[in-house]
């Protein structure tokens, strides 16, 4: 009875929340096919971005002003969104269905571009940048600022899933990383360890593979990366759901399956007794802080994690290696590597004058020199391609991801994400844990995401509404976002 309480509490927040946006966007929306501005003369600009990210972009400014882009720009002002994505959702999303022009550029994470998008808060950007352009930048990003087949948003920095290995236990079993390009690969070398095959073994408290496979945001990352390595990049695709019968995805799913033991055995054996697991049955409830905390205790011959593993592994001592995600034998067209981050869009309800400088500031964050002080300052990934290639002094050890850099996918670009996400998570993680066959757990996500899509309102334009309706709108969205933190983490 609790359980279906929280669901139908949920549902009457998930219709109000809909209900009011849709509201509003009806309301508020204008038309966003305006012509490129030819100027961006005399325009002051201002720029909301997380705590993070203030002090890269304040660094830039000047050069900005500088630069030909920033030609008749008076001034960029940056102010914070906060440091909780919360406060950041609610914050953005209440100016924006208000029609502000306080802000001239909004940083959006990528999982928000199909929700501001849908509700008509942001222009898109088709008439100012090309596929040519956009293809300087990380794959996954750009998905992630596609919406409908409209670039909507323009990529300013990333995460991405990447794998971890401990490289002096390949190098003590006589192993390298040519073994573990595929899931299969990955499983007989952690398995050849794990049975201590070489008579090496000394760390009774060794597993194979340690992720986020937990029942939240981190864990549906880990689904989409398992999917897309075996060609599964297709799961939902605007209104259409490719997950039930989805042979790729199902063959991907029952693998992993049975890399987790169906109770807590452990997952190592001997040469006469072999394991035939490697991810401890406690990996089904890791996230990125256990998972991390059980590889830097030397505990994991593998680990799938995101990008600030690298500076953990080197603080604690880690004699360890990086590789792109593995992909399975014989996929085609996969995608391994799941990306997080930040993109920058325009808000609709700015004047063309301003949208001209608006754009032109966008573009500047995405230039080599504003990527890099990006990276410096603030440890974040660049989205710009061509940093990988010759990275900035200091940090030449990114370059050992620019083989991921064309495996990369986002998540759903849909406006109601955040519940897909919560259906994707659920059954995933009944999934794993052997609660649910393959078979019936991914027949489940399948009706469940569809009712998520098919429900969505129509509400026609309606005029009268006022500042109360923002309000339900935004404390709705709150109300939403907080029941599900409490078991999902924002990437």
């Amino acid at each position: 009875m609790r359980k279906l309480n929280n669901i139908f509490l949920l549902s009457i927040m998930v219709f109000s929340m809909i209900t009011a946006t849709f509201l509003i966007g009806a309301v508020t929306k204008i038309d966003l096919k305006t012509a490129v501005p030819k100027s961006s003369a005399g325009v002051d600009l201002k720029i909301i971005v997380t705590d993070q990210q203030v002090p890269a972009v304040q660094l830039v400014v000047a050069d900005f002003l500088a630069d030909p882009l920033g030609s008749g720009v008076n001034s960029v002002t940056v102010a914070s969104s906060g440091s909780d994505a919360t406060v950041q959702l609610t914050t953005l999303s209440a100016a924006l269905a208000s029609s502000s022009t306080e802000y001239d550029v909004v940083g959006m994470d990528v999982v928000w571009t199909g929700f501001f998008a849908d509700n008509g808060w942001i222009i898109p950007l088709d008439s100012y940048v090309s596929a040519s352009e956009m293809a300087n930048f990380v794959g996954g990003m750009v998905d992630a600022c596609t919406y409908n087949g409209h670039y909507y948003a323009y990529p300013y920095f990333m995460n991405l899933g990447i794998l971890f290995y401990r490289k002096d236990l390949m190098d003590l079993n006589g192993l390298t990383t040519a073994n573990f390009t595929t899931w299969e690969g990955l499983k007989a070398t952690a398995n050849y360890i794990l049975n201590n095959e070489s008579g090496t073994l000394d760390n009774p408290n060794l597993v194979g593979w340690v992720g986020q496979l937990d029942n939240y945001e981190g864990g549906v990352c880990n689904f989409f990366e398992v999917a897309g390595s075996n060609g599964a990049t297709d799961l939902i695709v605007g209104n259409t759901v490719n997950i039930a019968g989805n042979s790729k995805l199902a063959d991907a799913m029952t693998f992993f399956q049975n890399l987790i033991p169906p109770q807590y055995t452990g997952v190592q054996g001997t040469p006469s007794s072999p394991n035939p697991y490697i991810i401890p049955r406690v990996g089904l409830v890791m996230d990125e802080g256990s998972s991390v905390t059980t590889w830097n205790q030397n505990n994991s011959i593998f680990m799938r994690q995101w990008t600030f593993g690298y500076g953990a592994s080197i603080d604690n001592g880690i004699d360890f290696g990086v590789a792109p995600l593995p992909h399975f034998a014989g996929a085609t067209n996969y995608k391994t590597s799941c990306v997080g981050g930040a993109i920058l869009a325009i808000p609709s309800a700015i004047n063309s004058a301003q949208r001209a400088g608006a754009v032109n500031l966008t573009k500047y964050l995405g230039k080599l020199n504003a990527q890099e002080v990006e990276l410096v300052n603030t440890s974040n990934f660049p989205a710009l391609k061509s940093v990988y290639a010759s990275p900035p002094t200091g940090f030449e050890w990114i370059s050992n991801w620019t083989t991921q850099l064309d495996q990369t996918l986002s998540r759903p670009v849909e406006s109601q994400y955040p519940l897909i996400s919560v259906a994707i998570s659920n059954d995933f993680s009944n999934i794993l844990s052997g609660g649910k066959t393959v078979t019936q757990g991914l027949s489940d996500m399948q009706t469940n995401i569809e009712d998520i899509l098919a429900g969505s309102p129509t509400v026609p334009a309606i005029p009268g509404y006022d500042v109360a309706l923002i309000v339900v709108a935004a404390m709705s969205a709150l109300g939403l976002i907080i029941m599900i933190r409490k078991r999902h983490n924002k990437i």
